[in-house]
């Protein structure tokens, strides 16, 4: 009935947009919406009459208002997904197939919702082919020709959602979007939820406005990106951040600051042309003058650039990267200097590394499972500082902050070089703070590291 619906409603809107085409002034965005609300009503209240016309029980209001958001969300290129993006405790939707829908919820529960997302799979990809073709940035395609599709929607919050789908290459069309729950957010709010303490905020607050070029590491959905932003609240207003994104997931330049260059890579077309790389871009970064570059996650062969961006163009720059620990990130660099064009040799990764990189900030994700429910916590883990190449041919590193035995999170374990230091006491750290909380063995009263 929704598929029936929208049709009826979409033929009707192009018959009236082909009739206003001599219209020297066109509808706005928003006057369009409105028209298209409008017709989406008409067409199901008389379809609801025509149920009654026919002796049919009626629709119950609250099913009736159910029928005309799936419509207009139809028509938008989302579908039954509109309602499920605006819940705010949702945090990851997958779709497997048109009738099974599980959601992950903030506290790390699963609820599997009891609606269908389509009528059937077929009517599934189709929403997903409009929602490719009409969100994001540029058009993009998804079809039996490009089964593998990501793109990131406005729709789930001020930064929008990031979407995966993919068809034909699995039994099923399936789709994991993940929203993007906090935007708005800074150190102290990860103080309040427990992802720092306010000692290690104050320390990569410092090292934020001393400079330093940081990467920060975890696995996937451990918080990564919710750090880099809060992060990157601490750069001065005064300098040009140009951030550096598969998908626009940062959102800096939704912000109040007001020197952002957001720049945004582009798949190919189903010809095979068009794309624009990360690589492309970042090579593209220092002809804008950036004071700081900040990569929302570096993936592949890009690394490279990424390293030649830190290490060689402004002070101050950030990126995510997947790694299981804070140490594993050198390897992890030198296996991605392997997949750039030429390769990267190791060793080279790793003096590149030295060179380019001050900082490791590791983040971790937890799930507890008590008889009150699921809890989900985020955090912290370690920060090591990066020195040069040592005799194992491999950064030199110091475990600034180590995981506390009884629950892993990030507390002082040896203080930081020297240089470090003075870096950090000129941008308002109190290097007291070590003498106070230092717990490992690197201090005077010891402690377990």
């Amino acid at each position: 009935m929704v598929r029936a619906i929208r049709e009826s409603v979409a033929a009707r809107l192009e018959r009236v947009a082909a009739g206003e085409s001599h219209v020297d002034v066109p509808l706005s965005v928003q006057e369009q919406q409105a028209r298209m609300r409008a017709y989406v009503a008409e067409a199901v209240a008389e379809w609801v009459q025509r149920r009654a016309d026919a002796g049919q029980a009626p629709l119950p209001a609250e099913q009736e208002r159910r029928l005309i958001r799936a419509v207009v969300a139809a028509l938008s290129g989302l579908g039954a997904l509109e309602e499920l993006l605006d819940r705010d405790d949702v945090e990851n939707i997958h779709v497997h197939g048109c009738d099974r829908v599980l959601l992950e919820l903030a506290d790390g529960s699963v609820e599997q919702w009891p609606h269908p997302i389509a009528d059937t799979d077929g009517e599934l990809v189709d929403m997903l082919a409009a929602m490719f073709a009409r969100h994001g940035q540029t058009s993009r395609e998804f079809n039996a020709g490009k089964p593998l599709g990501n793109l990131r929607i406005g729709a789930g919050g001020p930064l929008g959602a990031r979407v995966a789908a993919v068809m034909e290459i699995s039994d099923r069309p399936r789709v994991a979007i993940r929203r993007h729950r906090l935007v708005d957010v800074g150190l102290d709010d990860l103080i309040m939820n427990g992802t720092l303490d306010p000692m290690l905020a104050s320390f990569l607050r410092s090292a934020v406005r001393a400079g330093c070029n940081v990467v920060v590491s975890g696995g996937p959905a451990a918080g990564k990106t919710t750090l880099l932003r809060a992060l990157c609240s601490e750069i001065p207003d005064h300098e040009h951040v140009v951030t550096v994104e598969e998908e626009y997931e940062l959102g800096l330049h939704l912000g109040p600051r007001l020197l952002v260059t957001p720049l945004e890579a582009r798949p190919a077309n189903s010809e095979g042309v068009g794309e624009i790389s990360l690589d492309d871009l970042l090579k593209q970064t220092l002809r804008h003058s950036p004071s700081r570059v900040i990569v929302g996650e570096v993936r592949a062969g890009e690394v490279t650039a990424m390293l030649r961006a830190l290490g060689n163009g402004a002070a101050g720059g950030m990126c995510t990267l997947h790694a299981t620990s804070a140490s594993a990130v050198f390897d992890r660099i030198a296996a991605l200097g392997q997949l750039a064009v030429p390769p990267l040799a190791i060793d080279a990764a790793h003096q590149w590394t030295a060179s380019a990189i001050d900082l490791v900030v590791h983040v971790t994700r937890t799930d507890h499972d008590s008889s009150a429910g699921r809890r989900r916590e985020r955090f912290v883990t370690e920060v090591i500082e990066v020195g040069p190449v040592g005799d194992a041919a491999r950064p030199d590193t110091t475990r600034i902050f180590a995981p506390r035995p009884a629950d892993g999170r990030a507390v002082p374990a040896f203080p930081p070089s020297r240089d470090l230091l003075e870096r950090l006491e000129r941008a308002g750290f109190d290097r007291s703070l070590f003498d106070t909380a230092g717990a490992g063995p690197g201090f005077p009263h010891g402690g377990g590291r």
